[in-house]
């Protein structure tokens, strides 16, 4: 079990197994007794992590590095851990996709809500579940994870990497990793994967000392979404069985907006023609404004496409000025359960088995292609570790002894605390 120690850009593996290592996080809970004996207990908000870690026989070269960290030889500041038993590098509230300690700057990208409010440092309550707000922007939208108080989470040359944002993946075009050297500027080639349904694993490049994780999101979509759990760690073994299901719906002509026509139901007036097999719209009206819009339907004439509650559910379509799209959804005898309005994803309800979108538009006077449309139906993310967050440590302990009579052989012990932030 190799860990890393150092300073950010010149981190030690270290693959002597420590014979003791302790990780435990910090509780600081106080108990306060009441004269009639009742117990009250306060737990702060900001719990840090110690670790404690002790060698035998350790090898010069190790002794000699850590005795540089131990005493600032080199400058003050924090030394960087790789904690190889860390399931989870990120901050828990990131892990989790909800309200932290360091607020909504954990993220950057102009795209987290608080709860319906574009704002990212709007005054939210502590666990308060984050959503990423997207509305067909012009240019690529990017959501980045922070690191507290530094450029982005520290890494090496010779680890491998494994980033997931499951519960994004289906408004996520990439799953990106952006490397960074020391001093702040930013290493040439961003590690990406179009695969959004899997962890993305890279070896860290040669001039990499932090990394940043990146969901790049697509710009067909119109929603709000729960950001949802995520996972940043060094890569292992399980990483690469990791899928999330998913699933087109649609038949490949109602993709393809082509013909039979059983396939399409008109709202309210609109005609659909088969024009050379391509399925075509038309919507009586003039000016502005919704008037007219169309259903996608299975051509045997279930009540919807079949779907499992707890799934997500992602709609896109070409129709001509659209106004606005939805889903509803059906149970199993076919009695409607309710209706999701003017987003492309939405949530299958527990008592749901079938879902029917649609799509509202404005006039359209002469007949006109309906165009290419996807119906893809995602499962719910896996389970995902907590976040840990503890990658900066300040040395409160260190220690050498030398055994009688071998005066090269030493053993060491270095007791290290989490620097946390209180704001990112």
């Amino acid at each position: 079990m190799t860990m890393w120690i150092g300073r950010p850009g010149n981190l030690r593996a270290f693959k002597e197994a420590a014979t003791t290592f302790e990780r435990s996080p910090e509780s600081g809970t106080t108990e306060f007794r009441s004269l009639a004996g009742g117990i009250t207990t306060w737990t702060p908000q900001i719990r840090p992590r110690r670790l404690k870690l002790a060698w035998q026989n350790m090898l010069p070269d190790d002794l000699a590095h850590l005795d540089r960290l131990a005493r600032r030889v080199d400058g003050p500041g924090p030394v960087a851990v790789v904690d190889p038993a860390s399931a989870n590098w990120l901050l828990p509230s990131q892990a989790l996709g909800v309200m932290g300690t360091h607020g909504a700057s954990a993220w950057s990208g102009n795209m987290v809500s608080t709860g319906g409010a574009q704002n990212p440092n709007a005054a939210v309550s502590p666990y308060t579940q984050l959503s990423v707000v997207l509305n067909a922007p012009s240019t690529t939208s990017d959501l980045t994870y922070n690191a507290p108080g530094a450029t982005g989470y520290p890494v090496m040359a010779g680890m491998t990497v494994s980033w997931w944002a499951p519960s994004l993946a289906a408004i996520a075009s990439e799953l990106r990793l952006a490397w960074y050297r020391t001093d702040g500027s930013a290493v040439p080639g961003t590690s990406y994967t179009v695969h959004v349904d899997r962890p993305i694993q890279r070896a860290v490049p040669a001039e990499a000392a932090y990394v940043r994780p990146v969901v790049r999101l697509k710009q067909s979509i119109t929603t709000t979404m729960p950001i949802g759990p995520a996972v940043l760690r060094l890569a292992a073994p399980r990483d690469s069985e990791l899928r999330i299901g998913s699933r087109q719906t649609l038949s490949v002509t109602a993709q393809q907006g082509r013909a039979p026509l059983n396939q399409y139901r008109p709202i309210s007036g609109t005609t659909v023609t088969d024009i050379g097999g391509v399925a075509h719209i038309t919507v009586p009206g003039t000016g502005t404004g919704t008037a007219g819009g169309l259903e996608w339907k299975p051509g045997d004439g279930s009540s919807g496409f079949p779907v499992v509650p707890g799934q997500l559910v992602c709609f896109t379509n070409s129709l001509p000025g659209a106004e606005f799209v939805g889903f509803a959804f059906y149970d199993a005898a076919g009695d409607y359960r309710g209706t999701v309005l003017e987003t492309n994803t939405a949530i299958v309800p527990a008592d749901a088995v079938y879902v029917v979108p649609f799509a509202y538009c404005g006039p359209i006077p002469t007949p006109t292609p309906i165009g290419a449309s996807s119906l893809m139906a995602w499962d719910p993310a896996p389970a995902i570790p907590a976040g840990e967050g503890g990658a900066f440590y300040s040395v409160t302990n260190y220690g050498q002894t030398v055994r009688p009579g071998q005066l090269h052989s030493r053993d060491a012990s270095l007791e290290l605390v989490e620097v946390t932030h209180a704001n990112g």
